[in-house]
């Protein structure tokens, strides 16, 4: 339908010198991404392996520490305020994941502080936050001041990012 609407092309239509000497232009074959040698292959099978590996011990390390990012979330709920019982209680749910709930539920008072203290690699918990995790459970709120309850509360954060973890991740 189109070839009917077009006018017929004249006898000398185009560069005269180069009729007839013009060839197509023939483009090359495409060429193949996959690697054609068996090394080649091996390699990339090595490393497809390698990070695979990798990925999979990455997310088993960032699930297993589900727990410490939990504890901080709460912790951060709790605020600079919060009460030496409720900063322990958060404490004493991250210990008891991270090591095993027969060996830390029953700690309280002094064991209590000296096991926070030996699950650091550094020195966390000032003499006076201890004292006041020892006996958070028995002494009222009214004698912590603001300024040890704020101390308190970033030592507590330390703590849950640095202590160690028996399952073997960190």
């Amino acid at each position: 339908m189109l070839e009917e609407t077009l006018p017929p092309l004249p006898a000398l239509f185009g560069n005269p010198i180069l009729r007839g000497e013009l060839h197509e232009i023939v483009s090359p074959e495409p060429i193949d991404w996959l690697p054609q040698t068996l090394g080649w292959q091996i390699l990339a099978l090595v490393l497809a392996i390698g990070l695979l590996h990798r990925s999979w011990r990455r997310l088993r390390v960032w699930l297993r520490n589900r727990y410490r990012r939990e504890a901080q979330q709460r912790l951060s709920h709790l605020g600079p305020s919060a009460e030496a019982s409720a900063i322990n209680e958060v404490l004493k749910l991250t210990a008891m994941t991270a090591a095993s709930r027969r060996e830390v539920a029953a700690l309280t008072g002094v064991s209590w502080c000296h096991w926070l203290e030996t699950r650091a690699t550094t020195k966390i918990f000032s003499q006076e936050s201890l004292l006041i995790l020892g006996e958070a459970v028995y002494s009222p709120q009214g004698s912590v001041t603001p300024v040890q309850r704020s101390a308190l509360v970033r030592e507590a954060h330390r703590w849950i990012d640095q202590h160690r973890d028996d399952h073997g991740f960190h």
